[in-house]
């Protein structure tokens, strides 16, 4: 395996944990939109240590807590029970995630930082 074939999962991981970064971002986004519902993402590594793989996936449970409403037309589902259901996105739990997500890019940029570095030295030598 080459040096920089070497550095594929580290590639991979951050394009991974910038799909997550961006969910949390989106989940943030809509934490005062009404029925939205949050998503959350799912790492898996690829055989054969060849990288790791991100997708997402929307939370139908919990519920967001609901809320009266009034003056809604009477043709809505809102209107017959007299609640609206807001996002059940927890605040909480995507700061969390954020700063987990952060320590893992910082984590997976150091081998990058580090052959970096090593290709550097060599090109000195070698000049």
């Amino acid at each position: 395996m080459s040096l920089i074939g070497a550095l594929y999962p580290s590639v991979t991981a951050l394009s991974s944990f910038g799909v997550g970064t961006q969910v949390i971002a989106n989940n943030l986004a809509n934490v005062q939109t009404d029925r939205f519902k949050a998503s959350r993402t799912l790492y898996e590594e690829r055989p054969n240590y060849s990288g790791a793989r991100a997708s997402t996936q929307q939370l139908s449970q919990p519920q967001g807590a609901l809320k009266p409403v009034q003056g809604l037309p009477v043709e809505s589902q809102a209107a017959l029970s007299g609640f609206l259901e807001t996002s059940n996105t927890d605040v909480a739990m995507e700061m969390i995630g954020l700063i987990l997500h952060n320590r893992a890019y910082q984590a997976n940029t150091k081998p990058i930082r580090t052959t970096d570095e090593m290709l550097g030295t060599i090109i000195n030598v070698k000049v």
